[in-house]
């Protein structure tokens, strides 16, 4: 199956494809995504956010979650094509939720709510962020 991409929001980017580094010859159905995010530190954050959550059927599902350099990669195997595209569904959901909350209260909504706190213009707040 070729790449598939998709842009749920202007700070990910998913790319992905039937293929993965978990081997289990019981799940045969697999799924391999990447997420870039603007530094190491957001893919870390979201990462960390998602790890929490086991997967609801373990026996059906395996879920591995790393951070290469600033991407967040998520690979998953299944039982059957159904358990994969569910289970791959409900985390990109996650994924999408917590990727809006780390742009809504993550280091750069930080700089930004600084800035107007302190009267400045975002722009200059994102440069003064940037530069630390």
């Amino acid at each position: 199956m070729a790449d598939q991409q998709a842009a749920p929001s202007d700070a990910m980017q998913i790319d992905g494809g039937l293929q993965s580094g978990i081997r289990d010859a019981a799940k045969p159905f697999t799924f391999t995504g990447r997420v870039q995010y603007a530094s190491p530190e957001e893919a870390t954050m979201v990462c960390n956010a998602l790890a929490v959550d086991p997967e609801l059927r373990p026996e059906a599902v395996s879920r591995e979650l790393r951070v290469d350099g600033s991407a967040l990669v998520m690979d998953f195997a299944a039982v059957d094509m159904r358990t994969l595209r569910a289970a791959v569904g409900t985390f990109c959901d996650l994924l999408g939720l917590a990727t809006r909350t780390l742009e809504a209260f993550g280091p750069a909504a930080t700089v930004a709510a600084a800035a107007a706190a302190e009267g400045q213009p975002a722009a200059a707040a994102a440069a003064a962020g940037e530069a630390r």
